[in-house]
């Protein structure tokens, strides 16, 4: 799916919910919707993740805004994550994976720091987890298995490990995939 198909859904959506979203312009925003009105409005610079915010607002009847910038309310923080779990499960129904999870942020227009924390919680709960459990969770992952598709960084990144342990990283996965170290 590209942007402007993934937009046309969720603008379905959000006129399924009886909300008349059509495109205008706006001033300091890309999307919003009223609910007293029943009316909401987006511009052309609106990504697929802005519509799926609006959605979820709609969806959840947010009506009351705390204020003029209320970025950190329950409602926004709510909309921001139901959005993208939203868009990611439809990108996970098209094929995609954790390892594309940059292109599903251009896509989307999903901020990459917020989608990748939220997606990693989701996609894996290392509370009680060995680095070798880990690493032995990640390749399982995988039908066929290659120098080319073993990416050190994605496993630590998935996992919340930080680059330093590439080396140590680097060497279990190898050591668990029969690959021989050649540096």
């Amino acid at each position: 799916m590209d942007e402007q198909e993934l937009s046309s859904l969720v603008i379905c959506k959000i006129e399924n919910l009886g909300v008349i979203y059509r495109l205008g312009e706006l001033e300091n925003q890309k999307a919003l919707i009223s609910l007293d009105l029943g009316f909401g409005a987006y511009t052309e610079l609106a990504t697929p993740f802005d519509h799926a915010h609006e959605y979820m607002h709609a969806y959840y009847k947010d009506n009351r805004r705390q204020g003029e910038c209320d970025t950190l309310s329950p409602c926004e923080k709510r909309a921001n994550k139901e959005a993208i779990l939203m868009l990611w499960d439809w990108f996970i129904q098209n094929d995609g994976s954790f390892d594309d999870i940059t292109q599903f942020c251009q896509i989307t227009g999903c901020h990459y720091e917020a989608t990748k924390r939220l997606i990693t919680s989701m996609c894996c709960d290392m509370s009680n987890k060995s680095f070798r459990e880990c690493a032995i969770d990640y390749i399982s992952r995988f039908d066929v298995i290659t120098r080319d598709n073993l990416n050190i960084y994605n496993f630590l990144d998935f996992y919340g490990y930080h680059h330093n342990a590439y080396d140590e990283a680097r060497a279990l996965l190898y050591e668990l995939c029969w690959f021989e170290l050649v540096y």
